[in-house]
């Protein structure tokens, strides 16, 4: 005989609907075997009209009934099949004459107190967990000087927020089903058996699949970003990268790149290219180079001066381009916190959204936007970078054009 397997289409909790389409399928000649959480073995045999009942699993009981159970069950024509969630006893029956689990629904309702207090508990810790993690959310965001930039380095959180809000009206949902059923035992109501369960079959269906896309996400993100993520001296990259080579700034014959290697987790720290993924910004490099230090003359003045020009690049590739605008303003809200005095100018170019150039005394640093693409360069050196924009912009676009190829 063939094993298949079927979703559910209700939930467990959903006792009358969930006894119809058992019934349902064994009149299509395929019978329970085992219960998961969203996902029944049935063994494929002859049709047969028979009925399911479920019944909650008395407090501290193990997953299976004992043998006086069975054995009393069994002369009323029930016999035993599952256990389901450590939830329900599944029972089923052939005989027609078969004798109901319980004939009183007060007793029976009874039988759902410990259920029904279980779920309560489980939806109300569900609910504390969300405040918890929304009070955290929160305060990071607030205290954070970046909060921007957390949020999209961090989306896990977030998603956390949104798996547990999901887990939680998955839980309300579960004890205000139970809650009904047993009120209405409690009123002296015979248990009902037969319900529909196809009508919201495709909305169950949907919100397990986000649920499940969710978690499964969640998990995989880790191993995602440490299989995606590196960190490389500059000299071993062979693609396009969005920057301005420090060489290419300086142009002078004196220039020369830092004799000196220092190996620092894979990479020279001198000269080093790091990488880094995240859903909302699947591509953000670190680039650091440094050269040797060499002599300027500025002005008249017949001294000269030790400068070690070197250059420092951030970019950011978001997913949304909706975030472009806030992090280039946040970048330069940080930019005002850490410079003193600042000479700021707003050059103008066709390929840019936004350009901010600030000069201090020891060093220049450029703000630029444009798109999903966000850029933030510290340079420490003699160049004028509002005469490198044509370049910069030229750098862009073919690290971009690489990356959708």
């Amino acid at each position: 005989m063939k094993k298949r397997y079927k979703f559910t289409p209700c939930s467990i909790y959903d006792v009358p609907a969930m006894e119809t389409w058992l019934s349902d399928l064994a009149q299509q000649g395929m019978h329970l075997r085992k219960t998961g959480r969203c996902i029944f073995s049935f063994q494929k045999g002859e049709t047969s009209d028979t009925k399911y009942r479920l019944e909650p699993i008395p407090k501290d009981w193990g997953c299976e009934p004992d043998d006086d159970m069975k054995e009393a069950y069994a002369q009323a024509g029930w016999e035993f099949v599952s256990a389901c969630s450590k939830s329900f006893f599944i029972w089923r029956s052939i005989r027609a004459d078969a004798k109901e689990l319980h004939s009183d629904p007060l007793v029976h309702s009874t039988a759902y107190e410990h259920l029904c207090t279980r779920l309560f508990q489980s939806a109300v810790q569900s609910t504390i967990l969300i405040f918890g993690f929304l009070a955290i959310f929160i305060c990071g965001m607030l205290l954070s000087p970046r909060p921007v930039t957390l949020f999209l380095a961090n989306p896990s959180f977030p998603l956390l927020i949104a798996f547990e809000f999901l887990c939680s009206i998955q839980a309300v949902r579960h004890t205000l089903s139970l809650h009904r059923l047993k009120h209405s035992l409690a009123e002296g109501q015979p248990a009902p058996h037969h319900k529909g369960y196809k009508k919201r079959l495709w909305l169950r269906r949907a919100f397990s699949i986000v649920i499940s896309a969710l978690w499964l996400f969640i998990v995989s993100m880790p191993l995602f970003v440490f299989i995606l993520n590196w960190n490389r001296t500059t000299t071993e990259i062979d693609i396009p990268l969005p920057f301005l080579p420090l060489d290419q700034l300086e142009q002078s014959e004196d220039f020369s790149w830092h004799k000196d290697t220092y190996i620092k987790d894979g990479a020279d720290a001198f000269n080093h290219v790091s990488y880094s993924w995240t859903p909302l910004v699947p591509v953000h490099y670190d680039i650091y180079q440094q050269g040797e230090t060499q002599k300027v003359f500025t002005g008249t003045d017949p001294n000269a001066t030790a400068v070690q020009p070197s250059a420092s690049t951030e970019y950011f590739q978001l997913l949304l381009p909706i975030f472009t605008v806030p992090l280039y303003e946040e970048q330069l809200k940080c930019l005002m916190h850490t410079d003193d005095n600042p000479i700021i100018t707003n050059p103008q170019h066709p390929d840019f959204d936004h350009i901010t150039i600030s000069r201090s005394d020891e060093y220049t640093q450029l703000f630029a936007c444009r798109g999903n693409q966000v850029i933030q360069i510290r340079y420490w050196g003699s160049a004028d970078l509002s005469e490198r924009l044509d370049e910069l912009s030229f750098a862009l676009d073919h690290a971009l054009e690489y990356y959708y190829k």
